[in-house]
């Protein structure tokens, strides 16, 4: 079954944005736009399992240009979420595949579990 998480409109180049799509409580995934191109990512950091952001949709630096986990300073590259700096060097965030239909991002429930 495939979940809506948002409009792709809504999703704007250098942004990122949670979500909660199996409404657990607490945003489970972010996307982010990178190029063009949507990437989905779990929240959470390889280094110790934390969520990502320090508060709501707060993902990536202010330049937009890496994503970054706030409790450790773990610095991602949005394209690949490869980590570039910080304690979990050279891990990578768990990316999710994803679907845009109808000017929407949409990811499998399966996806998710």
């Amino acid at each position: 079954m495939l979940i809506a998480l948002c409009n792709l409109d809504d999703l704007a180049e250098g942004k990122a944005r949670g979500f909660d799509p199996l409404q657990q409580g607490k945003d489970s995934v972010f996307a982010l736009r990178c190029n063009g191109e949507v990437r989905l990512y779990r929240n959470s950091c390889p280094h110790q399992d934390v969520p990502l952001e320090y508060r709501k949709d707060r993902f990536l630096s202010a330049d937009g240009a890496r994503i970054i986990c706030y409790a450790h300073g773990a610095q991602f590259l949005p394209e690949s979420g490869v980590c570039v700096y910080g304690p979990c060097l050279g891990e990578r965030l768990q990316g999710l595949s994803c679907v845009t239909q109808e000017g929407w991002l949409l990811v499998d429930e399966l996806e998710l579990r």
